[in-house]
């Protein structure tokens, strides 16, 4: 009777994408738990699938664990309800900004460009409040903005209220 020995499966960088998007949907889908319970199913399954993976192979592995949905519901079930999500509201809020601040360089640059055009010149627009002189000519450009004070009360009161639709701030009265 011969036996034969048993080599361990390798995984290649197939198998290591293939988990980590596994990974990735599965945290997503936990976002409602406590962060350090989260880390910590996160941790085991990372160790179980590894070990796991040696053996039978990646796809057979994560074949056995069903979906990253059914498998996060099962975590789930004890959680009563979703609470606000401050990370996506805060990466929310981050877009808008960055999207606001293009938009605004990109109409100084316009203006710039046209009074370059044009032969120089300086030009005053009310920008939500605020004065902002811009001058351009062949040699000159410059952009100066006076009294900034309601252009940042406008772009915090944009920037609040995409924070609280996009971080449902209202679950905050259901997670008590």
């Amino acid at each position: 009777m011969s036996t034969s020995a048993r080599t361990p499966h390798k995984p290649g960088v197939v198998d290591l994408v293939r988990r980590e998007w596994y990974m990735a949907r599965l945290d997503w889908s936990l976002r409602n738990l406590p962060s350090m319970e989260s880390r910590r199913i996160r941790k085991d399954l990372r160790r179980n699938l590894k070990d796991s993976s040696s053996d039978v192979g990646t796809v057979s592995a994560l074949a056995d664990l069903s979906s990253p949905g059914v498998l996060a519901q099962h975590y789930t079930t004890d959680v009563d309800r979703e609470g606000p999500r401050y990370t996506t509201g805060a990466l929310a809020v981050g877009l808008v900004v960055a999207a606001i601040l293009s938009m605004l360089f990109a109409y100084a640059i316009g203006i710039l460009d046209t009074l370059v055009e044009v032969g120089g010149g300086s030009r005053t627009a009310n920008l939500w409040g605020s004065e902002t002189i811009v001058t351009g000519s062949s040699s000159e450009f410059s952009v100066e903005m006076t009294n900034i004070l309601p252009a940042l009360a406008v772009l915090v009161a944009i920037s609040a209220v995409v924070f609280l639709l996009f971080a449902r701030i209202w679950r905050l009265s259901r997670t008590r």
